[in-house]
């Protein structure tokens, strides 16, 4: 090999050097990272705040007169790398048929130009998979985001609530309606008094604060997210004994959970989404059952 081609390799690999380290630049998305969220942000550890006080033996769980109006939006998040990496690997690709090739090597203009060609390439067939996989998932979004509006994804939390509450008191688990503003079919808003007068000593509000999707280990895959707050409180005064806060998902594992399942967003939209709504309710069911187990939760079995 001549002087002249191994200097045009060796600026051709300094090149490749320069577009790997470019490609670097991009940031991959973190597992945990939501792409779809209903419900507003917040936050909070697994740790319960428990206040001492007198024992609590017949518990009623609070259930609203209606589900929240969720508000589900899928947030951006950088799916495919474009144009950096594609170039790199274009580049690559013509470097190699450039040195499969012995005459090319010769020939300063011609390695340029199929070097040059293969970059290009990369580059815009990057940008038109990133543009085709839009198409596609359009309509994986929409079902997705109707299927998390339609789930009564609070009531639900709370009828699985009062299901998992009677092994651990031995008594059945009633519930009490709650309307947030008066009115004249309401029949009353105030909990705490209607427990009051049915000999119930406290009243437990398990609320679902947020759900939807977060980055699995894998970008192309997804799982649920749940963030849940648990208080009780004493119904003769109305003070707070317990309160807890549980966050669930891809990037927050919590003991007493298996880790979270992931899917590609295809699978969790198949079949008017059945996946998705399905690992919603089986997420709902156990952290019911661990805020209904926890320790830490002032309930004395009868």
């Amino acid at each position: 090999m001549s002087a002249s081609s191994r200097n045009i390799l060796t600026m051709l690999l300094v090149a490749a050097l320069v577009v790997s380290c470019a490609s670097t630049e991009t940031p991959l998305p973190k597992e945990g990272q939501v792409v779809l969220q209903a419900g507003g942000p917040g936050g909070g550890g697994a740790s319960a705040i428990v206040v001492p006080g007198p024992s609590i033996r017949r518990v009623a769980v609070l259930v609203p007169a209606y589900d929240p109006a969720w508000q589900v939006g899928w947030q951006e998040w950088n799916k495919k790398p474009q144009g950096v990496k594609g170039a790199y690997s274009g580049f690559m690709t013509g470097l190699m048929l450039a040195q499969s090739v012995p005459f090319l090597i010769g020939f300063w203009p011609a390695v340029v130009g199929v070097v040059a060609g293969s970059t290009a390439m990369g580059a815009f067939g990057t940008q038109f998979e990133a543009q085709a996989f839009v198409q596609m998932t359009a309509d994986d979004r929409a079902t997705i985001v109707q299927a998390a509006t339609d789930m009564k994804a609070d009531h639900m939390l709370r009828e699985f609530m009062a299901a998992d509450l009677p092994a651990r008191t031995g008594a059945a688990t009633p519930t009490l309606p709650w309307y947030p503003t008066a009115g004249p079919d309401t029949g009353g808003t105030d909990p705490l008094a209607e427990a009051r007068d049915r000999g119930i000593d406290g009243v437990l509000n398990v609320s679902l604060e947020a759900f939807g999707l977060a980055m699995g280990e894998d970008t192309d895959t997804f799982g649920l997210f749940v963030r849940v707050r648990a208080q009780l409180a004493q119904s003769s005064n109305g003070e707070l004994r317990y309160e807890r806060v549980i966050e669930y998902g891809p990037g927050h594992p919590l003991p007493g959970m298996p880790r979270p399942a992931t899917h590609t967003l295809e699978f969790l939209a198949l079949d008017q989404a059945r996946v998705f709504r399905y690992e919603v309710n089986e997420t709902l069911h156990r952290l019911a059952r661990i805020v209904a187990t926890d320790p830490a939760l002032p309930l004395t079995g009868r």
